[in-house]
């Protein structure tokens, strides 16, 4: 076996190194042939170039950039206090950089640690990648797990089991298994599958997408159908299609552009506004909800309601001084003080103090003082209404209601 040291500032051609390889500073490597193979290690000292492909076993770096003008297929990598440049594809075990790491084709590694930024123009495959600064692949990644300091940009598909990453992440959309954990901002530009987003900033879905459970302090905006078992956001949700899920949780603003399908409860802090029909177990609102109908088995509004079609549940809460649009069809409804509602049907309906109906049809009906009610009101059960309660219309008994609206 022939060792071979190129000196500091040399030029020199090789094509084949039996041995191992040592670089100084400031050395131009050519190559014979397409590719240099090193049967045995490199050993660098200083910024170094290699003019051709390279192959050999390991590449030890020291206190410089190492350049490689071509595809580079080598054991570990580590550059210490420097970055490594490949214009072509690189192929490594292990690579770790102190600097940075630009690549103009593609990589395939196991483990990726590079203190700055990784710079990869093509494709990504590797089992880990952790970096201080920032990621950016031109095309797709593959890869179990992305963890990074700063910020990540992959152009197309993504296929790993987590990413987590202090800053921003704008993504072509994939398939992340497990967690996505990030700091600031999330954006998929395609088609998303996953099991978890957790967000302190906001997220944007620009396709349809669909997983398990998105947690976001801020915001999000799905630009096209979404899916999912639970979503919990501390400010606004906007949603341009057909939603379905299981519990929704937003302490501000919740708009979806279609159809809201839940199997547990809606719970809004703030307002509440959907296009289409809403199917919800459970409904709890503080502040305002418009929607064309309302299908649920439990509403409780604190503040508006107003519907095209109007709701139907099993039990109907209107908050004190509540304003609702639209007729309400439930087996209980309450009606809260000072509230101004339409026309209400159902079994059992209380009006508290001072509250307001148009038209009123139940079976048991109990209204409190200072009720004002503007039109008919059919019971075919009882009545209690106190003494200073105004009825334009005498209310009659009936043998049975018309039937209600909805």
């Amino acid at each position: 076996m022939s060792d071979v040291k190129v000196p500091r500032g040399a030029r020199t051609t090789l094509s084949h190194v039996e041995g191992d390889l040592e670089v100084e500073n400031g050395a131009i490597i050519n190559s014979e042939t397409d590719t240099l193979i090193v049967d045995g290690d490199i050993e660098t000292d200083g910024d170094v170039t290699f003019s051709s492909s390279l192959r050999a076993g390991d590449l030890d770096g020291n206190e410089g950039d190492v350049e490689v003008h071509g595809d580079l297929t080598i054991g570990d990598v580590s550059i210490s206090d420097g970055a490594l440049v490949v214009s072509g594809s690189l192929v490594a075990r292990d690579i770790d950089a102190d600097k940075s790491l630009l690549v103009s084709k593609d990589v395939t590694a196991e483990d990726i640690d590079v203190g700055g930024k990784a710079e990869i123009h093509c494709n990504l495959r590797a089992k880990q990648v952790d970096i201080g600064g920032s990621l950016d692949v031109g095309e797709t990644a593959t890869l179990e797990e992305i963890d990074v300091g700063g910020t990540v940009r992959i152009g197309k598909k993504v296929t790993c089991h987590s990413i987590d990453v202090g800053g921003s992440v704008e993504i072509g959309g994939g398939r992340v298994s497990d967690k996505i954990e990030v700091g600031g901002s999330f954006e998929s530009t395609g088609p998303l599958e996953f099991d978890t987003i957790d967000v302190g900033g906001s997220v944007r879905l620009r396709s349809e997408s669909s997983g398990r459970r998105i947690d976001v302090g801020g915001a999000v905006h799905a630009s096209g159908n979404l899916k999912f078992e639970e979503i919990d956001v501390g400010g606004t949700i906007e949603i341009d299609g057909d939603t379905e899920g299981d519990d929704v949780d937003v302490g501000g603003f919740f708009k979806v552009r279609g159809d809201l399908r839940l199997n547990g409860e809606l719970s809004v802090g703030g307002k509440c506004r959907v296009d289409g029909v809403i199917h919800s177990d459970r409904i709890e609102i503080g502040g305002a909800i418009e929607a064309s109908q309302i299908l649920a088995n439990l509403i409780e509004i604190g503040g508006a309601l107003a519907t095209e079609k109007g709701v139907k549940a099993n039990s109907i809460v209107i908050g004190d001084r509540g304003r609702v649009k639209g007729p309400l069809v439930g087996d209980t409804l309450r009606i809260g003080e000072r509230a101004n509602v339409e026309e209400l049907y159902g079994r059992e309906i209380t009006l508290e103090e001072n509250s307001r109906a148009r038209l009123v049809h139940a079976v048991n009906l109990r209204i409190e003082s200072h009720c004002r009610i503007e039109g008919p009101v059919l019971y075919t059960g009882s009545i209690r209404a106190e003494d200073d309660v105004s009825f334009s219309v005498e209310p009659k008994k009936v043998e049975s209601l018309p039937a209600a609206p909805l």
